[in-house]
């Protein structure tokens, strides 16, 4: 991880900027919660966002936003693998699939309806039917599904 920034817990005032970032980047605004996030940040203030959302039956990768002068800095990377070194179970997330190559090296995989939670079955169903719209392709990867 650079120097230049550190990992925490989420506070409870920043749920508002939370909220914002995740609207500002039009990323899933449901199930969105202060506790569930770490940040990155450093002396100017928050670099990137991430959280484990817990489903009844399943957790999810989401909520991923890095402010756009840190992109492609390690900000991102840094704050995936602080979520993953505390879940020992398997994980979904959602993302466009021009994205899937970045998720792959932390484990994930392309998968189908099939192969997911109950959890995810409607909310995978609902983004394939809404991504119809849109220039880029909604997919789902899973990391140690079995």
């Amino acid at each position: 991880m650079p120097d230049d920034f550190r990992i925490r817990p989420a506070r409870a005032a920043e749920q508002s900027l939370i909220r914002s970032m995740i609207r500002h980047e039009h990323l899933d605004p449901l199930n969105v919660h202060w506790q569930n996030f770490i940040v990155a940040e450093n002396a100017q203030g928050i670099l990137g966002i991430a959280q484990i959302k817990p489903y009844p039956g399943g957790r999810e990768l989401g909520s991923l936003v890095v402010v756009p002068e840190r992109r492609r800095s390690g900000v991102g990377a840094a704050l995936i693998r602080a979520l993953l070194a505390r879940e020992a179970g398997p994980l979904v997330l959602f993302c466009v699939s021009f994205r899937e190559a970045y998720y792959a090296r932390f484990g994930f995989q392309r998968v189908g309806m099939r192969e997911l939670p109950a959890a995810f079955k409607f909310k995978y169903a609902l983004s394939w039917f809404l991504t119809r719209f849109f220039k880029h392709k909604l997919i789902v990867m899973a990391r140690s599904m079995k």
